[in-house]
C-alpha cells in the first residue's frame, strides 16, 4: 500500500496545531521491488525445452478505491505486499500454498485488500500517513524516501515494499516531510480494563457514536483479559504461572460458548469502530514477583486464548485483527518488576501502562517501550491523592463497598478531579492524560457518568484529541529526545488553535506517479520451477 494523498482534516484535524504534514502530499513516485519478487518468466523458442526467458515487466500505480492509495499492476498482476490478513483470506478461498507468493493476480488482490483506506489487516499511521501492520510500515514508497533509504546503506531492503517503522520515521524526519508541532495537542487517553460485561462493551461504543455524532472524535483503548474468551468447561487448558494452579483465575471465566460468541462480536466491532484492543494478560493474577519465563508463559496464554477462541469454544467466525494488532498492556493490579520490563519489548508490544507517574509526565521510553503511566492526582471534593483510575475513587469513596445513596456526590468528586487534571496539562505543558476505568458500574454507576461527562466537556476542546494509546505511541514515535525535553518543561507557545480546519501552512509540490518498475530479473528458474500468479482459485470465488 502506498503513501496516502490525504487532506489536513483527516482525524478530525489531527495536530492541527503546527505540525507540518510535508509527507501527507507524497503520492507514489516509483513501486519498486527487492529481491523477493519473482518476475514472470515466459519459454523462448529453442531446443532446451527447460531454458527459461526471464521477461522484467512494466508496473504502473493504481488506485486501490475511492479512499485513496496506489498498488503496482502490469493489468493482470498485481505486487504486494500482502498482510497476513489477506493471506487467510486467500487460504480460505482455496489458494493454498499459492497464497505466499509475493505476485498476486489484480482480482483477487483487490477482493482481499477489503473496502478500507489500508489493506484488511493494517491500520493508517496518521503521522507518517502510511498503513502498517505491526512493526512494517507498507509501501511502495516514493523514489524520495527509496532514494533516502540507499543514501543511509539500507541496500537492497530500500527497494522493498515493507519498511520497519522505525527507519520510515527516521527517513521522514531527515527529509522535512514530517515535523513535531510546536504546541503539541492535549492528548487525552480514555482506557477500560476487563472485557466481562456485553453491556458495558455496547454502553461505551454507544457513546463513542453519539460524540460522532455531535463532531467529537473519541476511541477507548480496550485491555482485555483472556479468560473471558474460554468457556467454563476449558479451564484446565490455563496452567497459570507462578504456581498458581491450573485452572485458576482471579477473576472467573468466560461463562458459556454463547456468551463467548457474543464477547467476540462486540471485540470485533469495537476494532472496526476504530477503538484499540490491548492485552490485560490473561488470569488477573499480579505479577510483581514473576520471572521473565513466567511472563512469557502468561503472554502464550493470552495469544492462544485470543486467537484461537472460536476454535477452542466450538465456534465458526474470525477476529478482524491480526496478533500485530495488540501493541500494548496494562498489567492486572499494576503488578509489575523485573521480568515484565524485560519481557515487553520481546513479546512485540510498543506500550506499557502499568506504571504510575506524576500528572505533567512526557512519556519516555523504558526497556524499549514506552511509559504511558497512570497519574497521581488530587481529588476536587476529598482532597485526597490518588491514581487516576475509577478503582481508586470507589476505595477511597466507600472502601470498595457498594454505596449508592452517595453515587452524586462521588460522582461529582471524580469528575472535577478530571477537570483539574485537565486544565493543568491543557494550559501546561500538555502531557498526555492518561485515565482508567473497568467495566463495573460501581456506586450505581457513579464513575462511568463522571467519565463520559468529562470526556464529552474536553474531548471536543481545540488541540485536544481524545486517542487511544497506539495513536499516542505514533505520535511519540515521530519526537527526538530533545522535542520531548522541551515539551516537559513547557517549551513553547501557550497558544490554543481555533477550533476551525486548519491547511498546510507548508507549500509541497506533489510528486506524480511514474511507473512501477521491477528492478531486476530475479533468479534462474526452471520450467519446473516457474512461478505463476494466482488467478484462480479452486472454490470459483474469483477468476
Amino acid at each position: 500500500m502506498i503513501k496516502f494523498k490525504l487532506n489536513f482534516n483527516f482525524k478530525l484535524n489531527l495536530w492541527n496545531q503546527g505540525l507540518v504534514y510535508c509527507g501527507l502530499f507524497l503520492s507514489l513516485s516509483a513501486c519498486t521491488t527487492s529481491s523477493t519478487v519473482s518476475p514472470q518468466q515466459t519459454e523462448t523458442p529453442t531446443t532446451n525445452p527447460d531454458k527459461i526467458v526471464e521477461v522484467i515487466p512494466t508496473f504502473e500505480a493504481k488506485l486501490v478505491n475511492e479512499k485513496g492509495g496506489y498498488y503496482c499492476s502490469d493489468g493482470q498482476t498485481a505486487f504486494g505486499p500482502v498482510t497476513q490478513k489477506m493471506i487467510k483470506k486467500c487460504v480460505d478461498w482455496g489458494g493454498g500454498s499459492a497464497c505466499n507468493n509475493t505476485y498476486w493476480s489484480e482480482t483477487l488482490f483487490l477482493k482481499a485488500y477489503g473496502n478500507g483506506q489500508c489493506p484488511d489487516g493494517s491500520r493508517l499511521n496518521s503521522v507518517t500517513g502510511y498503513c502498517v501492520e505491526g512493526q512494517n510500515a507498507i509501501g511502495p514508497f516514493p523514489q524520495q524516501l527509496v532514494t533516502a533509504c540507499s543514501n543511509a546503506d539500507g541496500g537492497n531492503s530500500c527497494k522493498s515494499h515493507r519498511w520497519n517503522t522505525r527507519l520510515l520515521y527516521n527517513l521522514l524526519r531527515n527529509e522535512e516531510l514530517i515535523k513535531a508541532p510546536e504546541t503539541p495537542p492535549q492528548f487525552v487517553l480514555l482506557a477500560f480494563d476487563g472485557s466481562s460485561s456485553l453491556e458495558a462493551w455496547n454502553k461505551s461504543r454507544k457513546f463513542a457514536k453519539t460524540l460522532e455524532q455531535k463532531g467529537i472524535n473519541l476511541r477507548f483503548t480496550y485491555f482485555i483479559s483472556a479468560v473471558y474468551f474460554v468457556n467454563n468447561e476449558n479451564r484446565k487448558l490455563y496452567d497459570a504461572p507462578a504456581g498458581k494452579g491450573r485452572g485458576r483465575s482471579a477473576i472467573g471465566w468466560g461463562g458459556s460458548a454463547d456468551d463467548i460468541q457474543k464477547r467476540l462480536e462486540q471485540v470485533n466491532l469495537v476494532y472496526l469502530e476504530g477503538h484499540e484492543i490491548a492485552s490485560h494478560a490473561v488470569g488477573h493474577f499480579n505479577g510483581n514477583n514473576w520471572s521473565e519465563a513466567d511472563w512469557k508463559k502468561e503472554f502464550e496464554y493470552f495469544d492462544k486464548f485470543i486467537f484461537d477462541a472460536y476454535k477452542i469454544n466450538g465456534l465458526t467466525g474470525r477476529l478482524a485483527f491480526e496478533r500485530s494488532a495488540i501493541e500494548g498492556f496494562r498489567a492486572p493490579e499494576l503488578g509489575t518488576g523485573p521480568g515484565l520490563f524485560r519481557t515487553l519489548e520481546k513479546q512485540g508490544f510498543r506500550y506499557d501502562t502499568s506504571r504510575t507517574n506524576q500528572a505533567n509526565y512526557w512519556p519516555q521510553k523504558q526497556n524499549g517501550v514506552w511509559n504511558f503511566p497512570l497519574a497521581s492526582i488530587t481529588t476536587a471534593l476529598t482532597k485526597k491523592s490518588l491514581l487516576s483510575m475509577d478503582y481508586n475513587f470507589y476505595y477511597l469513596h466507600s472502601k470498595a463497598k457498594s454505596n449508592p445513596s452517595n453515587a452524586k456526590y462521588y460522582e461529582e468528586d471524580m469528575f472535577k478531579s478530571y477537570m483539574n487534571y485537565f486544565e493543568k496539562n491543557y494550559k501546561g505543558n500538555r502531557a498526555p492524560l492518561h485515565i482508567g476505568h473497568h467495566f463495573s458500574a460501581w456506586n450505581n454507576g457513579a464513575y462511568w457518568n463522571a467519565l463520559f461527562r468529562f470526556a464529552e466537556a474536553v474531548c471536543g476542546q481545540p488541540d485536544v484529541q481524545c486517542v487511544t494509546y497506539r495513536e499516542l505511541a505514533d505520535f511519540m514515535d515521530m519526537l527526538t529526545p530533545t522535542q520531548i525535553a522541551a515539551y516537559q518543561k513547557g517549551s513553547f507557545p501557550k497558544v490554543i488553535a481555533d477550533k476551525s480546519p486548519q491547511t498546510n501552512p507548508v507549500k509541497v509540490e506533489e510528486i506524480q506517479p511514474e511507473l512501477c518498475q521491477v528492478s531486476e530479473p530475479i533468479g534462474n528458474q526452471t520450467k519446473q520451477q516457474k512461478l505463476t500468479p494466482i488467478s484462480r482459485l479452486n472454490n470459483g470465488v474469483l477468476d
